[in-house]
């Protein structure tokens, strides 16, 4: 029964989790987008459930906020974020830690470092991607106007959530093998 449990209360606790990285937000003046550090969430929900468990616990936060729930950005909730300048970001989520749990997967090192990162950066730029159509689809912008605005800005703090993630994922896993020995 324990181990029937466990996914579902892990599952449910990376989804709280990204609920209370998301609001915190810094708006930036000169993008829609504000700084949050949801993506560290959604890394961190990805080097430590499965596949299908990460997936789903992003899949979970963002039903929470469009039932009206304002986890989003800036307190923000409702089915209409979704389409707004910031809702390709938000629907790439669960994508995103499916992409870094498989990489995890994959690459078995137990405290790989530079392979699950690399999976970061791949569901970065699938973020970002996903991101910039549904921006320039609702600004009616083009590519070159959009990447200014909703991801230059960004690669690097992106970039740095990626790099913290990676290194909790090994400290975690160093320390749960250490426990697990004793």
């Amino acid at each position: 029964m324990k181990n029937n449990i466990r996914p579902l209360v892990m599952t449910a606790l990376f989804a709280a989790i990204t609920c209370v990285l998301s609001v915190i937000s810094i708006p930036l003046p000169f993008s829609p987008v504000p700084f949050t550090l949801s993506l560290l969430a959604v890394y961190l929900s990805g080097s430590f459930l499965s596949p299908l468990w990460a997936f789903l616990s992003q899949i979970i936060y963002i039903l929470i906020g469009v039932a009206g729930v304002p986890v989003f950005s800036g307190f923000r909730s409702g089915p209409a974020v979704l389409i707004g300048p910031t809702g390709g970001f938000l629907i790439a989520y669960p994508v995103m830690a499916l992409i870094t749990a498989l990489a995890v997967k994959y690459f078995k090192r137990k405290n790989g470092f530079f392979l699950p990162l690399a999976g970061m950066i791949a569901a970065l730029f699938f973020c970002y991607a996903l991101g910039t159509a549904v921006y320039c689809l609702y600004a009616k912008a083009s590519v070159a106007a959009a990447l200014p605005a909703v991801v230059l800005p960004f690669i690097p703090l992106d970039g740095v959530k990626a790099l913290i993630a990676a290194t909790l994922r090994v400290a975690v896993n160093k320390r749960t093998e250490k426990e697990n020995r004793n």
